[in-house]
């Protein structure tokens, strides 16, 4: 025979101060696996950016579109080191769209992991287009004052955030 002392019900004290304990921790490790990775960097960069198909960048104004095989020649330059940033110049035409017949890379002065500096791209450029580290999408304020930089010299010239093979932020 099982005495039934040994099932009594713990005090309603003793669950609720389990429960607040448990909800604490909780928080604890949640806030410690959001504020020790860049979480909301990525989820902002996620969101601005966009996924490249057929070869052209669709935005709500207009388009980048690739020709001559460049897409696969700027996804050659973005492959080749990854641990660095790199950057290309893209040339063409801009009717309502930009069409890129043409990419080069300038000479580069330093890459490290999350910056590059470099000569500048030739006047006849109309897209200066720079990798980031993986989903890293957003301008820093370097991108942005080089941007109008640039801009002084071709009013037209965009700046093309590259921080996945087919994810690119455009910057105008």
């Amino acid at each position: 025979m099982i005495k039934e002392e040994f099932f009594e019900e713990e005090p309603k004290w003793k669950k609720f101060l389990i429960m607040v304990v448990g909800l604490i921790l909780l928080f604890l490790v949640t806030s410690y696996f959001l504020a020790s990775y860049p979480l909301f960097p990525i989820i902002a960069s996620l969101s601005e950016s966009h996924v490249a198909q057929n070869e052209s960048i669709v935005l709500d104004d207009f388009s980048i579109i690739f020709t001559q095989n460049t897409y696969e020649e700027l996804q050659g330059y973005y492959d080749k080191d990854k641990s660095v940033e790199m950057v290309v110049c893209l040339k063409g035409e801009i009717s309502n769209d930009y069409i890129i017949d043409e990419i080069y890379q300038p000479e580069m002065i330093t890459q490290t992991y999350n910056h590059v500096t470099f000569k500048s791209c030739s006047t006849d450029s109309i897209i200066l287009l720079h990798s980031q580290p993986f989903r890293h999408c957003i301008a820093s304020e370097q991108d942005l004052i080089t941007l109008e930089d640039v801009k002084q010299r071709n009013k037209d010239i965009l700046m093309v955030i590259m921080c996945e093979p087919d994810r690119f932020s455009v910057y105008e």
